[in-house]
């Protein structure tokens, strides 16, 4: 199958990694990167909750950690450890829903370094790295869910010791994604937290929150969510898309919303940016073109994939840049695309 039009196109290459078991359909059930050995990998959870190291260009397994939770794995993400310039590490962080576990592991020797539960009367929504550059430490941010009415919405701060470094109260309600954000301009840290309403930063040296971003009676899900460093503008842009097919663009540091854009009439289920160009979204429409492509005022090139799937982002060296993809099914494969601009 090949998407295109005047001015690119995207090929389909093959189905890959097909006993991935994502129990819920997040935008970070699965994760890509570029090992410090120079492995293009995918890292994805299996529905006996294993987790499976994938090398996309000899399409193969190269390891396999058997049971590395006790209950389903709902996100996962990853972080280049640079710490010791004499061994890096590739991280890589992983999430039990139900079992309330964070858990860390290193690529380089298949070993658990991180394993904490947080929160003993709440289940865990969504964690992620964040590098405090002042401290000169790897921070692990952990976002609670108040299933309980007792317990309070927050998010806690951990070291690699398991050392709680700070509690971050979240003042907005069902959580369902966090993610952390390093100005070097202003030299400050800063959490995202999107709900079903809206999105708020938090500044995590201040500990205190910064902005919301949202508009008046919006009710629509914030599905996924991207920062980007706009030096055209000279902009920190938020871009995130929502359960009703806009995108939505925002002055990070002022909140305000520069551009509200129509991509469907259905619900976008992730967005990835590349070269800071041109802005993928992948969603369900009820229409039936298959791609639309937008040009903008903020000089992105929206390039919408009608299908019901999250999406990924790799660089493949020469080989070139590769969407990979993952239809919104507990058991369905992850399908590997060639995009050519």
């Amino acid at each position: 199958m090949k998407l295109s039009n005047d001015n690119f196109n995207i090929e389909f290459i093959e189905e890959i990694c097909k006993d991935v078991y994502a129990l819920q359909d997040k935008d970070n059930s699965f994760c890509v990167f570029k090992s410090i050995h120079e492995i293009f990998c995918i890292v994805y959870p299996t529905i006996d909750y294993s987790i499976i190291f994938y090398d996309i260009i000899n399409k193969a397994k190269i390891v396999e950690i058997k049971k590395a939770h006790n209950t389903y794995i709902i996100e996962l993400r990853h972080h280049l450890d640079e710490q010791d310039k004499f061994n890096k590490r590739d991280l890589i962080l992983t999430v039990s829903y139900e079992d309330r576990i964070v858990k860390i592991w290193n690529f380089n020797n298949v070993e658990c370094i991180f394993n904490i539960n947080p929160y003993t009367r709440a289940f865990i929504h969504s964690a992620c790295f964040l590098y405090d550059f002042n401290l000169n430490e790897i921070i692990i941010i952990v976002s609670n869910s108040n299933i309980y009415p007792q317990t309070k919405e927050s998010m806690k701060a951990f070291n690699l010791l398991g050392t709680e470094k700070k509690e971050i109260e979240d003042s907005e309600n069902e959580v369902i994604y966090i993610d952390s954000f390093f100005d070097h301009k202003y030299n400050k840290n800063y959490i995202i937290s999107a709900n079903k309403e809206s999105v708020t930063s938090y500044d995590y040296t201040e500990n205190k929150k910064y902005k919301t971003y949202k508009e008046t009676n919006s009710i629509y899900d914030c599905t996924s969510i991207i920062m980007m460093n706009d030096i055209n503008d000279n902009l920190v842009k938020l871009i995130h898309s929502t359960g009703n097919g806009f995108i939505k663009i925002w002055d990070f540091h002022l909140g305000l919303l520069l551009e509200k854009i129509k991509i469907n009439d259905g619900y976008i289920y992730s967005i990835c940016l590349l070269e800071g160009k041109y802005l993928f979204s992948c969603g369900k429409s009820y229409k039936r073109n298959i791609i639309k492509n937008y040009i903008e005022k903020s000089n992105i090139k929206i390039i919408h994939i009608n299908i019901e799937t999250t999406c990924k982002l790799i660089n493949l060296n020469n080989l070139g840049n590769f969407l990979i993809t993952k239809n919104l099914c507990y058991d369905r494969p992850l399908n590997l695309w060639k995009i050519n601009i």
